[in-house]
């Protein structure tokens, strides 16, 4: 009884509710949002306790991707504007409407106006760091992104209502208000005593948080008492959590992932589907962008400089980059650590002002210095292009991710310079006695081969480190060397290691890429530390001595460097890419691919190195530290004498040749049976198995508004009408013709 009395009471303050807003009475303190049309199911109505809040909730399946519209999706890459640009867009009425490109040109205005306060505030205290202001091809990115919130939250409702079937038919409604509390509920099925509150994001609103508080302290000690549950499309955050069980709120996540929709232009009303853009609609030239990069706007002879964004990942000439994670995350993270802390300040407050402080999801946790390509796809979708995601290790998710664009544009331009030069240019050589065959002439105009050189170098450095005398596991190397100048000499080189890959079809999976320090012993003619020409002068027998024992304690530090060490993650990353391109490389003799047209032409301008530098540089540094040695150590004695251990370690690094492990489909499913899935998965969103984070993007070679729009229904064409009419004609005909038979053999009987 007191539940039904309950629902009644409900009913009539639900009524009087939806009845103030025709009348005026606006609710104080929470605006009324827009419900989202409930559809109908057939069928029972589902279980109430196998609903989230339910004695037996779930499970929900597996993760599901729903669709939501950007109407700024279309700004994203826009050039930064000129000032008459900013001056006119902010007298234009269309300013206040999100999706034009005069409100983004405002919403930068407002930001530059917040920062010179800030700097001048600074100014006349300066205390801490001095504010530092977004550049504007970093800000465009968190704009853009805010300015689908709402659409992203009312999709991921919708989606929600389809996926657990909470039907219209079935007592469920949008937009709830419970008025005790002065709050709206994104679903709520009163007669159920089921209220929803649904975060398509990892966070909560603590203003939200503040009234759901009270709604379920109202509810204490009541014999049916209504129960609030928080569904979420991911986990949430840490502090989230926190702070919905401190406030005795159970949550539940429905996994789901967004995908936003390119609309190719500004929307008047991004729910009109009829809608065509104006011309004028557009930026200074009247015109928006298609929808991802353009092949005229790709990197330049001498390659992207300075604010290059991923738009360019993996993207051929000829091709155009589709809307994805890898290009929004990447190109959107920080440079520095100082830039991605302001880029998050600047995703909050956005985030903020679309009325979804929740949704404030700046990619926290990610280590972009690990970042490398572990997946490609050869794909055809409606022209050549690929599919590919980067993986990279998770960091706890208040840390700050940055340095993401540099790490994938050194990745995709070193997979294009693979694809470019003959696999013989991909060596170095550090030999102080050969300063004439240090890199292949393009080789060493590309960031593939700094990194290579640099590499190399890096393993002197690292020897040095390994042997030093102040070092525990140094001081047993130093002692158990033998002869009267305890020298060591030898050349050590870098080489891929078997690679352990995953083909299926069109698809590479990388799983694994290690590198490999080989050495062998060598007398160097060129003096090096003490004027001594290698160890030359040393007892055979002391230099096999001495080689074997730097062989069994020093060289596996060294190969463990090599595939641990952050100074060599450049070169893990490049040698990645090496192994994706090689895939690439070897396909093409047998069929076209994405980027046939680009093997072995040599043409390496558009992936130009990035930074100054020559091989000379490297290989000057590396003779200085030959000469010199990276240490002296003096030891006091009883005679005082001072002793040196000369040590010459050169090589080089050779890419020339890849071995690789194939799996089979078995052991693939059996290791990584979520990998398939992830990869999938990372197209549309950060997507993770295990420890990592996985980050996809995709490209075309047709615009990607047409390449991926909505295929027209069959009724919008002129022929589907004809088509459809002819068995129509066929059939009244045929069944004219039986009906005018059967009455005339009617007739017939009767006469007779």
């Amino acid at each position: 009884m007191n539940g039904r009395r309950r629902v009644r009471t409900l009913l009539v303050a639900v009524t009087l509710a939806a009845l103030c807003g025709p009348l005026g009475l606006a609710v104080p303190g929470v605006a009324a949002p827009k419900p989202v049309p409930l559809p109908s199911f057939d069928g029972p109505a589902p279980d109430p306790e196998t609903l989230p809040g339910g004695s037996r909730p779930g499970p929900f399946g597996p993760k599901q991707t729903y669709e939501y519209l950007n109407p700024a999706e279309w700004l994203r890459g826009r050039a930064e504007p000129k000032a008459h640009e900013v001056a006119a867009a902010l007298l234009d009425k269309r300013a206040k409407t999100s999706g034009f490109w005069q409100h983004a040109l405002k919403a930068r205005q407002d930001y530059l106006r917040k920062k010179a306060k800030d700097l001048n505030k600074y100014r006349k205290n300066p205390v801490g760091k001095p504010p530092i202001e977004a550049p504007w091809n970093k800000w465009l990115g968190p704009y853009v992104s805010n300015q689908g919130n709402d659409y992203q939250g009312k999709a991921f409702v919708q989606h929600i209502v389809e996926r657990l079937k909470l039907g219209a038919n079935h007592g469920w409604q949008t937009e709830l208000h419970v008025p005790e509390v002065n709050r709206y509920y994104d679903l709520a099925n009163v007669e159920l005593g089921l209220y929803y509150e649904l975060k398509s994001g990892k966070g909560i609103d603590a203003k939200e948080l503040a009234r759901d508080k009270a709604f379920i302290e109202a509810e204490r000690g009541k014999d049916n008492p209504r129960r609030l549950v928080y569904i979420f499309a991911v986990p949430p955050t840490k502090e989230a959590k926190r702070l919905l069980e401190e406030a005795g709120i159970d949550y539940v996540v429905v996994p789901a992932q967004k995908k936003v929709i390119n609309p190719g232009g500004p929307p008047h009303d991004p729910n009109d589907q009829k809608f065509k853009p104006r011309k004028d609609d557009g930026g200074p030239d009247g015109n928006g962008p298609d929808g991802g990069g353009t092949p005229n706007g790709g990197p330049q002879a001498g390659g992207p400089q300075g604010g290059a964004s991923a738009d360019d990942t993996l993207r051929a000439p000829d091709q155009y980059q589709a809307p994805a994670a890898a290009p929004a995350e990447i190109g959107d993270s920080g440079d520095t650590r100082e830039e991605a802390a302001e880029l998050r300040d600047i995703d909050r407050q956005l985030a903020a002002e679309s009325g979804h402080p929740e949704l404030a999801e700046d990619l926290g946790g990610v280590d972009f210095s690990t970042l490398e390509l572990r997946y490609v796809s050869d794909t055809y979708h409606k022209g050549s292009g690929v599919q590919y995601a980067f993986k990279a290790d998770a960091l706890p998710a208040d840390e700050e991710s940055f340095g993401g664009r540099k790490a994938a544009q050194l990745a995709s331009d070193s997979f294009f310079v693979w694809l470019e030069l003959p696999p013989s240019a991909f060596t170095v050589n550090l030999n102080p006695d050969e300063p004439e065959r240090i890199i292949d002439e393009k080789f060493g105009r590309t960031d593939a081969g700094r990194v290579l050189l640099e590499a190399d170098l890096a393993m002197k450095k690292s020897v040095a480190k390994f042997i030093h005398p102040n070092k525990p596991g140094g001081q047993k190397f130093w002692d158990s060397l033998r002869g009267e100048t305890k020298c060591v000499s030898m050349r050590q080189w870098i080489v891929p290691g078997t690679a352990t890959v995953r083909e299926t079809g069109d698809e590479l999976y990388i799983l694994d890429a290690p590198l490999q320090v080989k050495m062998e012993s060598e007398v160097i003619k060129t003096p090096g530390v003490g004027g001594n020409t290698g160890c030359g002068q040393q007892d055979e027998a002391s230099t096999q001595h001495n080689t074997a024992l730097y062989r069994s304690t020093i060289l596996p530090q060294v190969q463990n460097a090599v595939n641990t060490a952050p100074e060599y993650a450049d070169l893990r990353r490049v040698y990645a890419s090496r192994v994706a391109a090689e895939w690439f490389r070897k396909r093409s003799t047998t069929k076209h691919t994405a980027y046939s047209d680009l093997i072995g032409k040599g043409d390496i301008s558009r992936w130009a190195s990035n930074e100054k530098w020559t091989p000379r540089d490297v290989f000057d540094r590396y003779v200085q530290s030959y000469k010199n040695g990276e240490f002296k150590v003096k030891r006091t004695t009883t005679k005082g004498n001072i002793i040196y251990t000369n040590t010459y370690v050169y090589g080089g690094v050779d890419f020339t040749r890849i071995n690789q492990n194939r799996l089979s489909a078995a052991k693939f499913a059996k290791d990584h049976p979520a990998l398939s899935a992830t990869a999938r998965n990372a197209l549309d969103a950060p997507s993770g198995e295990g420890s990592d984070v996985w980050l996809g993007g995709q490209t075309t070679a047709v615009p990607t508004d047409e390449a991926f729009a909505s295929p027209e229904p069959a009724t919008s064409k002129p022929l589907f009408y004809v088509l459809g009419a002819v068995p129509l004609a066929a059939w009244l005909v045929t069944g004219g013709a039986l009906w005018w038979r059967r009455r005339t053999d009617s007739a017939t009987g009767a006469g007779l």
